[in-house]
């Protein structure tokens, strides 16, 4: 977890429930990764997402590396959509007015895990 409760600053659930509903819509128009989550029931990824986050933004909850690398290692995620997805999570948190310094610290909190999300 960070020191810097992110998940209090930004508005707990009631900002992040939404923000990770648009960041999986521009997800799903996207021609490079959007293949990736035509079989997922998406209501229960962004519920999932949502809790995800939150724990990872300070707040309410815990999440498991080996869970995280369970889940996406049946996709073979390449580097070119792992940048893809990234790229689309901090244009999402600047349409939330998430400011830089905070997207620069949670953009290193999920490049720490990237290693558990691209295939090898």
């Amino acid at each position: 977890m960070t020191s810097i409760n992110y998940f209090e600053k930004y508005g707990g659930f009631a900002t992040l429930y939404p923000l990770v509903g648009e960041f999986y819509d521009a997800v799903l128009e996207s021609d490079i990764v959007a293949y990736i989550f035509e079989p997922i029931r998406m209501e229960a990824l962004i519920e999932h997402q949502t809790k995800y986050l939150a724990a990872m933004m300070g707040g309410p909850g815990e999440y498991d590396d080996a869970k995280l690398k369970s889940a996406h290692s049946r996709f073979k995620i390449t580097e070119v959509e792992w940048h893809e997805v990234v790229n689309i999570f901090i244009a999402t948190l600047n349409n939330f007015k998430v400011e830089d310094e905070d997207i620069k610290a949670l953009a290193r909190l999920i490049a720490a895990r990237k290693s558990l999300i691209v295939a090898e």
